[in-house]
């Protein structure tokens, strides 16, 4: 089942989709999502995070397929979709991934056989099994601001900026997330590395494939040239993070 049974036993994995213009891509995916998640565990949910107000059919998709679909709120943004999933999200694990097909259910089993070990879980490119079928250019320039990240921030991950994650959500839910695109996924990690105790950041491979259909929201060369201002706006946020966990 994939919502809080009449019992009201807790749901134990949330799967969160931020969704912008995926009508398209939905239909064929839903039932993936919900197969593998049956697999896990029969206590879980689907939340598809939608735009703030509705632009195409998704809503119809999501009802069609039984799972939730909710508009996001405080704006249209990735980073207003990812504040939105972790207040509305019901599971103890959150598990976020992208609508367009590049994010495969097959890796969920992976991902959640690390839920007891890691607080964050990374489906990974860049480690040791892991693939992505983007052109030579983007992977050069991904991995470029990924390198970037890791030294500037001391993160403990080879793919910082994929979105493919299984978190543990009380990790999250204290935090107050600024950023708006997505590099909100960046300040997650910044800030789960200076919280005490530290959050343990693991990641498994993954192959990231090419978007199925429409197009991209994530802009890789726009994000790549303007990284530096996104690093000093990120080292605030992790100086400021410090500086709170020291006061307390």
């Amino acid at each position: 089942m994939n919502i809080e049974d009449e019992l009201g036993s807790p749901v134990e994995l949330s799967v969160v989709i931020p969704a912008y213009l995926e009508g398209e891509n939905l239909p064929s995916l839903l039932p993936e999502i919900k197969a593998a998640c049956a697999a896990l565990t029969p206590r879980y949910e689907v939340l598809i995070v939608d735009t703030q107000t509705d632009m195409d059919n998704t809503g119809e998709v999501c009802r069609a397929n039984g799972v939730r679909h909710i508009n996001r709120y405080g704006g249209n943004q990735y980073g207003d979709a990812i504040r939105t999933a972790i207040a509305e999200a019901r599971g103890t694990f959150m598990l976020c991934m992208d609508a367009d097909g590049s994010h495969s259910p097959s890796y969920f089993a992976s991902m959640w056989a690390e839920r007891e070990t890691n607080d964050i879980t990374i489906g990974s490119r860049y480690v040791k099994g892991g693939h992505t079928e983007n052109p030579a250019i983007l992977i050069f320039m991904s991995y470029v601001v990924n390198l970037t990240f890791r030294v500037a921030f001391s993160i403990r991950a080879k793919d910082v900026t994929n979105s493919f994650r299984l978190y543990r959500r009380s990790v999250l839910t204290p935090m107050k997330l600024e950023s708006n695109d997505f590099d909100i996924l960046e300040e997650i990690l910044i800030k789960a590395a200076v919280r005490r105790p530290p959050a343990v950041i693991g990641e498994v491979p993954v192959t990231f494939a090419q978007r199925k259909a429409g197009e991209s929201k994530r802009k890789l060369v726009q994000f790549a040239f303007g990284y530096l201002n996104t690093l000093q706006r990120l080292r605030k946020f992790a100086k400021t993070a410090r500086a709170e966990m020291e006061s307390k």
